[in-house]
């Protein structure tokens, strides 16, 4: 275990996405125009027409893990994370109506917007975080820069 301690919050920052809207990309163009170098995501909610994510499919080392996409009327019901470098890493929680099937993982690129999302960041000065690659476990490790 490893933990850093001494960051402050900086600013509070809510980001409103619209129809087609990717949120990954946009998260990392707004911590870019921002300048949130480190931060913390507590709260996203929406709606998704198309979703993809990644999850773990072994428990074994290294690690290993499966991209699942799915379409249709997705709702978000809770989006959060951290910001390393100007690098936002999030996980969600969605459920889809078509499928009636709830979803949990990492958020990728290609979430698409329905009608709307919402997220709250905090940016954090005085603590700069970065992730650096194990080889051994195939993760990418927080670390204090």
């Amino acid at each position: 275990m490893e933990y850093f301690k001494g960051g402050k919050v900086e600013d509070i920052i809510t980001l409103r996405l619209d129809y087609g809207d990717d949120i990954h990309r946009s998260m990392e163009r707004l911590c870019k125009d921002q300048g949130i170098h480190t931060g913390v995501i507590v709260s996203g909610i929406g709606t998704l027409y198309k979703a993809r994510l990644h999850t773990i499919i072994a428990t074994d080392f290294p690690g290993r893990d499966e991209i699942k996409e799915t379409e249709g009327p997705i709702e978000i019901s809770g989006i959060h994370g951290i910001i390393a470098d100007y690098k936002p890493h999030m996980h969600f929680t969605i459920y889809n109506r078509e499928t009636d099937q709830v979803m949990a993982g990492h958020l990728e690129p290609g979430c698409l917007v329905l009608y709307l999302a919402e997220l709250c960041v905090l940016k954090v000065g005085n603590l700069s975080l970065s992730r650096s690659h194990n080889k051994e476990k195939n993760i990418l490790e927080l670390r204090r820069e």
